[in-house]
């Protein structure tokens, strides 16, 4: 390809509990890398063309049920299609490191290996720590803490292939120093759990309203904020919020597609 470009493509953008046609968050990137797993990631990547057989790498933001809770489905699907491609490599999972290795091996217990041993499948583990970078031939990322209830993630990615850059925050209360680390990544993707609305001040959640997330936006110099992690009812009254502050403000839709290259973002799919 004369242009390569990093395309990022939503699987899901709702908030813990999902609905019949919406995902929580997760999203692919460039059809093999996975972010997140929401609920049925492996479902959702076949509904949108994306084949699970061909992924490589698992980035988990942290270790809470919504983000995590289609692993086991994601290993069961990789195990029961091995015959697809009998020398694929492991999955390569990356995540927190102080929970990574406990969640994927009750994801395996959950699975009773030890009773199906048919059914095992042993991913490669990548424990990081906030301000740890991982790379590979084909991109490279890097990172800082977030602000929750666990420890957390914010990914700034970088595809050797296309020069496209672009960072995400995973789930995390309002935090300054995430705009040091993106500073002019031109794609920002940032949770907006609290929808409009800011919360209180002294309020300890571990989650941002889309007006803090713009300010994250606004700060760091991107081009470009998607929203997600927020309740469908909630949605467009987020994007407005934002939008006030940072007008370069989407909210993704489910299968949504944004695409990148080494002049930042080059279009936004529908």
């Amino acid at each position: 390809m004369d242009n390569p470009q990093t395309t990022v493509t939503f699987l899901g953008t709702s908030t813990v509990v999902p609905t019949a046609r919406h995902d929580t968050a997760s999203f692919m990137i460039n059809g093999k890398y996975l972010v997140d797993t929401g609920w049925y990631a492996a479902i959702k990547m076949l509904e949108y063309g994306f084949n699970p057989m061909q992924l490589e790498y698992l980035f988990i933001t942290h270790f809470h049920h919504d983000h995590y809770i289609g692993l086991p489905h994601l290993l069961f699907y990789l195990r029961m299609r091995r015959r697809e491609r009998p020398d694929r490599p492991p999955l390569k999972i990356i995540g927190p490191a102080e929970d990574i290795e406990k969640v994927v091996e009750l994801s395996r217990r959950f699975l009773q290996t030890d009773r199906f041993p048919d059914v095992e499948c042993i991913p490669e583990i990548i424990p990081l720590n906030p301000g740890e970078s991982y790379q590979e031939q084909a991109f490279q990322i890097d990172t800082c803490s977030t602000i929750h209830a666990v420890q957390g993630l914010c990914y700034k990615f970088t595809d050797s292939r296309s020069g496209g850059v672009f960072a995400f925050t995973g789930d995390t209360a309002y935090h300054p120093p995430i705009a040091e680390h993106i500073k002019g990544v031109p794609f920002l993707i940032h949770e907006a759990s609290h929808g409009p609305e800011n919360p209180k001040l002294d309020a300890n959640t571990g989650h941002s309203g889309a007006p803090q997330a713009a300010a994250i936006a606004k700060a760091a110099g991107v081009d470009w904020l998607a929203l997600i992690h927020c309740a469908e009812q909630s949605a467009q009254a987020a994007l407005s919020a934002a939008q006030q502050i940072f007008p370069n403000t989407i909210f993704p839709d489910d299968g949504q597609t944004v695409a990148l290259n080494a002049d930042g973002v080059v279009s936004i799919s529908a």
